[in-house]
């Protein structure tokens, strides 16, 4: 991979990493501050509202994703008329989407108390909250392909710039709409606003890009179809499952507990998500860089990918994952407060399962990029089955614990070493070579963070959220140096160096 292939990569994933970092500010603050201003109940209904919401965004068949991949790959090989067949073909797809989600969130609006015990009282936010998003699917749906082309274009830039401003925007929002003691369903309306701003401003970009080359609405190319669908069934089918593996539990949780339980585990389910964020920092910008690696043909360069990518991902990823385990208790009882506790060992058992599948972004999106869809989509089927199937047997016995325990098991005993065995198989890499130069030398890293974590709270227990936060930086940053300065090899150092230079 030659330097200026380093450069770009480096630079698209500082902007995805800028955006993460102005989204989880936000959200960061904005969690506690809404339940405080509106209680456990409706924040849960506003939970479960948008979960099936966002059940309903992801019945894309896979259209987003293909339309990365296109293309990406397309303008590998410098062809603008297919890339603008592509977005054109994808728009009009999902603007018929759109229409059918607008009727199907209506319909659900009369529907959602019967399924979940809501008070009489808060009857009329539900339905006002599914008004809300059945009309906004209407602009939604099709707007999706503007910021999925301009990731194929690699215009993480932009992304970035559109993603900071709309969640500073969405912080502004709720803090006015709050403190005024305004609705929660207006607070959805604006939200909703600022996406659709987001993907106008992404629209102009995408249409300069094509260099005035008119984007086709209701354009229909069975070519074309052929290729979005059959490489988009099984990733939007794979997506389908995902819901039963990191969202679902949700669902189940306000079914067999209660509304108030979904509250509770907002905190689990949000302080995962943030890792899973993070896990997929890297794994974004991956997709249009190997496909368009794919359309070049530049398959050493791809190997050469798995090997580096994962063994520096990983290393300052699973060391967050751990250190976050450790600082868990003290963490979300100074985030939270004391009513919360009953969230820390459900978050400590659902982050451990990053510790095996942090290594698989890197691998996992090359598989991706080469157009296997198929196998991954099996993979994530059992998983999935497995993990309902244990969540409903646990969540009897141990509440929140045992769906939490119904997610875990399945990720780290069938998905992690399945996923492994597809990446070794489809790079013609073995398992011990996989270790040797990619996991070994992490594995020291991994237990210095570990240790730090315990040492550092026992001689300074962290009395609020700010000390938290920076010991858990401290120990972060020097659980790195220690292993860059007596862990990796000199040739590992100057190659990390030259990583950080491109990524500034």
């Amino acid at each position: 991979m030659n330097n200026l292939s380093i450069k770009r990569l480096g630079r698209n994933v500082t902007y995805n990493a800028l955006s993460f970092v102005a989204a989880f500010v936000v959200n960061f603050a904005l969690l506690p501050f809404i339940i405080s201003h509106v209680g456990k109940e409706i924040y849960g209904i506003y939970t479960l509202v948008m979960i099936i919401t966002g059940y309903l965004f992801l019945c894309d068949f896979g259209m987003t994703a293909g339309v990365i991949k296109y293309v990406a790959e397309y303008l590998g090989n410098n062809d603008y008329d297919k890339v603008n067949d592509v977005i054109s073909a994808s728009f009009s797809v999902l603007l018929v989407i759109g229409i059918l989600s607008a009727l199907i969130l209506v319909i659900l609006s009369y529907y959602f108390d019967m399924l979940f015990n809501v008070q009489p009282d808060n009857k009329i936010i539900v339905k006002q909250l599914f008004w809300v998003a059945a009309v906004a699917s209407l602009i939604v749906w099709p707007g999706k392909v503007f910021e999925s082309a301009l990731q194929g274009f690699q215009g993480y830039g932009w992304l970035a710039i559109n993603n900071i401003g709309g969640a500073i925007c969405t912080g502004l929002a709720a803090y006015i709409i709050f403190s005024h003691h305004m609705t929660i369903t207006l607070y959805l309306a604006i939200l909703y606003l600022i996406i659709i701003i987001r993907y106008l401003i992404a629209f102009t970009i995408i249409y300069k890009k094509l260099m005035a080359k008119k984007i086709k609405i209701f354009y229909y190319s069975k070519e074309m179809m052929r290729k979005l669908f059959g490489f988009g069934t099984y990733l939007f089918l794979g997506s389908l499952f995902s819901i039963i593996i990191l969202q679902f539990d949700n669902i189940l949780i306000g079914a067999f507990l209660s509304v108030s339980s979904v509250a509770v585990y907002a905190v689990v389910y949000n302080l995962q998500h943030v890792f899973r964020v993070l896990n997929g920092l890297l794994g974004g910008p991956l997709l249009p860089f190997n496909a368009e690696m794919e359309g070049k043909s530049q398959y050493e360069e791809q190997r050469t990918m798995v090997y580096k990518g994962t063994k520096y991902m990983s290393l300052t990823f699973v060391s967050m994952v751990i250190i976050a385990i450790f600082f868990a208790g003290p963490f979300i009882t100074k985030w939270m407060g004391e009513g919360f506790n009953e969230s820390i060992l459900p978050a400590q058992i659902l982050l451990s399962f990053w510790i095996f599948n942090g290594t698989l972004e890197v691998g996992m999106g090359m598989i991706v990029a080469k157009g296997i869809v198929k196998a991954p989509f099996k993979i994530t089927a059992l998983n999935a089955i497995c993990n309902l199937g244990l969540s409903l047997i646990l969540i009897r016995y141990y509440g929140i614990i045992g769906v939490v325990l119904g997610t875990t098991i399945p990720m780290i005993l069938i998905n992690f070493p399945s996923c492994l065995y597809l990446i070794l198989k489809h790079t013609n890499i073995t398992l011990k070579a996989f270790f040797d130069h990619a996991i070994k030398n992490n594995l020291k890293i991994y237990f210095i963070a570990g240790i730090l974590s315990m040492i550092t709270q026992i001689i300074y227990p962290p009395p609020n959220l700010i000390i938290i936060l920076l010991e858990m930086t401290g120990v972060y940053i020097l659980a790195l140096l220690i292993g860059y300065r007596w862990v990796l090899s000199l040739g590992e150092r100057e190659e990390i160096s030259r990583i950080v230079r491109a990524c500034i």
